[in-house]
């Protein structure tokens, strides 16, 4: 073994080899040490070192420790590597001007054919040991990026997420643009800089389906920044649905001004308009036939507002929900056969029953089935069953029709936001508030071209 020669092409492709070998347990294992620690292989060759390394050193992988230590400490790693002594020894690293002093082991790794040498004790203060601790183990994810953008630092919760390697600086912007932006939390983060101070620069990031607030404090120490990540999935869901609820009020609210008013008027016209539709001519029938049909569709929106205004008190009972659903689907069929369409109905044999108000979850049925007759085209099929599973009753109403776009899915239960060319945007919101009121869960699978899919999870009755 000679640790002090000179690297050839035939050591480089040596390297290659060995630092293939070193990505498993090593790599795992550098994670969790708090001292520095460097791994080498056999010829001691750098092959790999922790975070702890890399700021107290910045050692160079492919290169000889032998460019570090001194001659006779060389001789003492040779024989450790040798079998030949397993005392640590008291070493003196060299890194270009700094000369760090501290107390060296080296531990074999005989499944990968490589060596980790533990330095310890360099010459820090207690408290700085106790700070590097803390940034590595912080429960919130932390960087440190130079002026240059790059990561110089970061720690384990953030090595996961972003599944950073164990060295080489990568620049932050460039790992950034894989990710998407909410762009649904705007201003989120100014509560934790409430005098809009310009050095903290916040946004909320989605990474793997949750969301995480990437906070940037500039100038931590001259010329690097600090980045702290924090999960703030549950907090952006109850900001979202606080949003929500507070657009329910103010339908509720507009609602209750106005439904009354339009729904007197329209009812004397309605009054009037079946008088004197006995006594008009032929050719004009297809007029007042109009007049109807409209002031019918205008009847059900004002319903539809009266139903956030003030929704109806639930009776709730034990009830077959079974049996809610097979009415539902004898109310529809007579809709459905003037579109063309079947309705297929599939029930469990075993019982269920849940607790809640049967008219009411009829009318959610009622509204699902409606919708998914109008996404379906003619000489279609629409797919109603109910089933068990753990403790709960899951109903399903599946369409084959054109589908939602994938980013219309997240604002079905926004009031007034809707995908048909006539609709009021107020049916499926309704909906989803009554199974909430049920203590219920509501799924869509939806893909363009494709077809719907709706799945209403209830919990079963004892």
């Amino acid at each position: 073994m000679m640790l002090s020669r000179d690297l050839s092409q035939t050591d480089l492709i040596h390297i290659g080899n060995d630092q293939s070998k070193s990505t498993s347990q090593s790599d795992r294992l550098l994670k969790y040490i708090s001292e520095c620690a460097i791994i080498l292989n056999p010829d001691g060759i750098i092959l790999n070192f922790n975070e702890q390394s890399k700021y107290q050193f910045q050692p160079e992988p492919g290169t000889s420790i032998s460019k570090y230590l001194k001659s006779e400490h060389i001789e003492w790693l040779k024989a450790c590597m040798l079998g030949e002594n397993q005392e640590s020894a008291n070493l003196q690293f060299f890194n270009g001007s700094c000369v760090k002093e501290c107390k060296g082991e080296c531990i074999p790794l005989p499944t990968e054919d490589a060596y980790m040498l533990i330095l310890q004790d360099i010459n820090q203060l207690p408290e700085e040991l106790i700070y590097a601790n803390v940034f590595a183990r912080a429960i919130h994810g932390l960087l440190i990026i130079n002026k240059e953008g790059k990561i110089v630092r970061s720690n384990i919760f953030a090595d996961r997420l972003l599944d950073l390697p164990s060295n080489g600086m990568i620049d932050l912007k460039d790992l950034m643009a894989q990710f998407k932006t909410n762009e649904k939390v705007p201003g989120f983060l100014q509560p934790l800089a409430p005098h809009k101070e310009k050095e903290m620069i916040s946004k909320v990031i989605n990474i793997n389906n949750r969301n995480y607030e990437f906070t940037k404090v500039t100038d931590i120490t001259i010329g690097y920044h600090l980045i702290v990540i924090r999960d703030v999935s549950e907090v952006v869901e109850y900001i979202s649905r606080a949003d929500q609820q507070d657009t329910l009020k103010v339908v509720g609210q507009l609602a209750a001004g106005i439904a009354h008013e339009i729904r007197n008027p329209m009812t004397s016209l309605k009054g009037f308009i079946q008088l004197i539709q006995s006594d008009i001519k032929d050719s004009q029938k297809m007029y007042f036939e109009v007049i109807n049909s409209e002031l019918s569709r205008l009847e059900t929106t004002i319903t539809e507002f009266l139903m956030l205004a003030k929704p109806k008190n639930s009776v709730m009972k034990k009830i077959n929900l079974t049996k809610v659903l097979e009415e539902t689907v004898h109310i529809m069929q007579p809709q459905a056969l003037l579109h063309d369409i079947e309705l297929h109905f599939t029930k469990s044999d075993l019982e269920s029953w849940t607790f809640g108000d049967a008219n009411r979850l009829k009318q959610v049925f009622i509204n699902l089935i409606k919708n998914a007759i109008e996404a379906t085209s003619v000489k279609g099929h629409i797919h109603i069953s109910i089933q068990r599973k753990n403790n709960g009753l899951i109903v399903s109403v599946r369409d084959y029709g054109c589908g939602i776009p994938k980013e219309k899915l997240k604002k079905l239960n926004e009031p007034f936001f809707t995908t048909k060319e006539n609709g009021t945007g107020l049916g499926l919101p309704v909906s989803l508030k009554i199974i909430e009121e049920h203590r219920g869960t509501v799924e869509v699978i939806s893909r363009e071209n494709e077809g719907t899919e709706f799945n209403i999870s209830l919990p079963l009755s004892s």
